[in-house]
């Protein structure tokens, strides 16, 4: 049987430090590469060509659907994968993506995004998020939003998961104070005719996250949830994904504590925030009920694309901080097995090193 062909589509502007690393990652399986220019002036396009692109241009409208839709008119392959510069898809799964292509699948594809954090990449800082990433050429599935744009349409419904995973390092610290004020200036835009939106609320919040203003993302972080019920709206697990990591961040406990468990109401199976309440539990001097919460989340889902996940709550980390708990309790044995466990899913988790450490030193002693 003939495989379908497959198209990258994606969107640039002075990606020179970046476009190769990801084109090196799609060369060997993409029938064609497309590229969308909004305004380079650096070597991004000769980088493109060198790599037998198809590059077009488009004017920026300061609108990301747009200029995605435009990509889109161009792709002649029967799949599309969507992917951005400062991106690349893995070398083991993403080399499996041609063979799993075929034409009785839905119209759009699942892939884990992991998105690196922090001043220098470290595989471990990073949150995790399934997003639409592969697209059925289809000219009723378009993207809407000016920004966080996503794919909608009449088969937008249907939806598959892929194996595949794609590496994001636009949110380094470095690449973060570059996108920033972007970003900023099309949110701004966009609250100017929407201000009671609680989508660009929550993605204004995050922007100031990354941007190391916390008081700020977390007021907005508020108000979106608010806009959601005042309408009678389920807020989006996004939504308390944003809330719980920034009281945490900045220490406010007893206030995370007040309304966790209605978050957890609405989505008992999100692994993350058992993750957050079994921290901020700990922090309370609450330690049977951090126990409680931490295997709430080694039991709950972790792939369900609608949730935003702490890259390792669901194994090492949670087992992690088990060990510390256990440890508080004067149950070394079992504080042992649970950092072993966490060593065993991750043998360079630093904390886990310590705990392990100090624990064995212990029993040496007592021994």
């Amino acid at each position: 049987m003939k495989r379908p062909k497959l198209s990258v589509c994606m969107i640039v502007k002075n990606e020179e430090r970046h476009i190769v690393r990801c084109l090196e990652s799609v060369q060997h399986i993409a029938d064609e590469i497309i590229v969308v220019d909004t305004g380079s002036n650096d070597r991004t396009e000769d980088i493109c060509r060198s790599f037998h692109a198809k590059v077009y241009h488009h004017k920026w409208e300061q609108d990301f659907s747009k200029a995605r839709n435009a990509g889109l008119q161009h792709v002649k392959g029967e799949w599309i994968l969507i992917l951005d510069a400062d991106e690349e898809l893995d070398h083991d799964t993403g080399s499996l993506l041609p063979s799993l292509l075929t034409d009785s699948l839905p119209s759009l594809g699942c892939m884990k995004v992991v998105n690196y954090t922090g001043k220098q990449w470290d595989e471990n800082e990073a949150f995790e998020q399934r997003q639409f990433r592969l697209i059925r050429n289809q000219r009723n599935i378009t993207f809407t939003g000016r920004v966080c744009e996503r794919p909608e349409g009449e088969e937008a419904s249907a939806a598959f998961s892929l194996p595949c995973i794609i590496h994001h390092y636009g949110y380094l610290e470095q690449e973060a104070q570059r996108k920033h004020k972007r970003n900023m200036s099309l949110l701004n835009a966009a609250l100017l005719t929407s201000s009671a939106d609680a989508f660009f609320l929550y993605h204004k919040a995050a922007e100031y996250d990354r941007g190391n203003e916390q008081d700020k993302a977390l007021r907005l972080s508020v108000d979106s949830i608010s806009i959601c019920k005042r309408k009678k709206q389920i807020p989006p697990p996004a939504f308390y994904y944003l809330k719980y990591k920034l009281l945490i961040d900045t220490k406010r406990y007893e206030e995370a504590a007040r309304d966790i468990n209605e978050a957890l109401a609405h989505y008992p199976d999100y692994c993350t925030l058992h993750y957050y309440k079994g921290i901020i539990m700990y922090q309370l001097k609450k330690v049977r009920e951090a126990i409680t919460a931490f295997e709430a989340c080694l039991q709950a889902d972790s792939d369900n694309h609608q949730y935003v996940q702490v890259k390792g709550a669901a194994d090492f980390r949670s087992s992690c901080w088990l060990g510390v708990c256990y440890a508080e309790l004067h149950q070394p044995m079992t504080a042992v097995l649970y950092v072993k466990k966490a060593l065993k899913a991750n043998p360079k988790c630093s904390r886990a090193q310590r705990v392990f450490s100090e624990l064995t030193k212990d029993q040496a002693v007592h021994a």
